[in-house]
């Protein structure tokens, strides 16, 4: 009984749709419609400004991913409770009931729980994926959080993780691609190929070929409750 308590409060903790609810108090907007629609803080960061952003990366790695895991290992759960609270934390995210099952990528958060698992090793490595390879050097963060989610598994397993970890990371593996095949339950563009676009989708994270008209829908500058939260 602990157990399914640990798991839906993970899921409902990390329900909040802390993005959202960034958006519509400084903005009053609804983030779900400008820039690539993600409810999570890479759009806070394009829409927001870089502190917003930040502070909600923040939020849904450690706060969100990070926590639930501490928590569960702190009060003595199974690695097997561990891990199912780390996916529900990530689902939640993804899946959110306060805002119509619409959510984040997962992104942040499964790095949270990764790290709350004290998996320091995979932690560096996908870190260096995401930030060197892919936000820095190649400007392409979505192709290359796709390498990263698979690689996940096959260094649990190289690291010789325990047999509930490494289930673990597949799962996480497994909601990350269905968040990005799902979307938040948008229809391809008019006119498109679906196939084409889940191949997008999956690959890269979006419906179109080319990044910037996928990621810059902005806001109108009258809809700002705020100058400065972006400072």
């Amino acid at each position: 009984m602990t157990a399914v308590l640990f798991i839906v409060g993970a899921y409902l903790w990390g329900s909040i749709p802390s993005a959202y609810l960034a958006a519509r108090y400084f903005r009053n907007i609804d983030i779900r419609e400008y820039g690539s629609g993600n409810v999570g803080a890479a759009n806070v960061f394009s829409q927001l400004g870089k502190r917003a952003g930040w502070i909600l990366g923040t939020f849904d790695s450690m706060g969100k991913g990070a926590l639930p895991v501490f928590l569960a290992n702190l009060l003595d759960q199974s690695l097997a409770v561990q891990a199912g609270t780390g996916l529900a934390a990530i689902a939640g995210h993804n899946w959110s009931p306060y805002i119509g099952f619409t959510g984040g990528r997962g992104v942040a958060t499964a790095v949270g729980v990764v790290f709350g698992l004290w998996m320091w090793q995979e932690f560096l490595i996908l870190t260096v994926v995401l930030g060197a390879l892919g936000r820095i050097i190649f400007r392409e963060s979505g192709f290359w959080t796709f390498v990263a989610m698979l690689m996940l598994p096959v260094l649990a397993y190289l690291f010789d993780r325990p047999q509930e970890i490494v289930y673990m990371t597949v799962g996480i593996m497994v909601l990350l691609i269905a968040k990005r095949l799902t979307g938040n339950w948008d229809r391809p563009p008019p006119g498109s190929s679906v196939w084409l676009v889940l191949v997008y989708r999956v690959l890269w994270d979006r419906d179109v070929a080319r990044q910037a008209q996928w990621t810059e829908r902005r806001p109108p500058p009258e809809t700002e409750r705020s100058s400065d939260v972006g400072a």
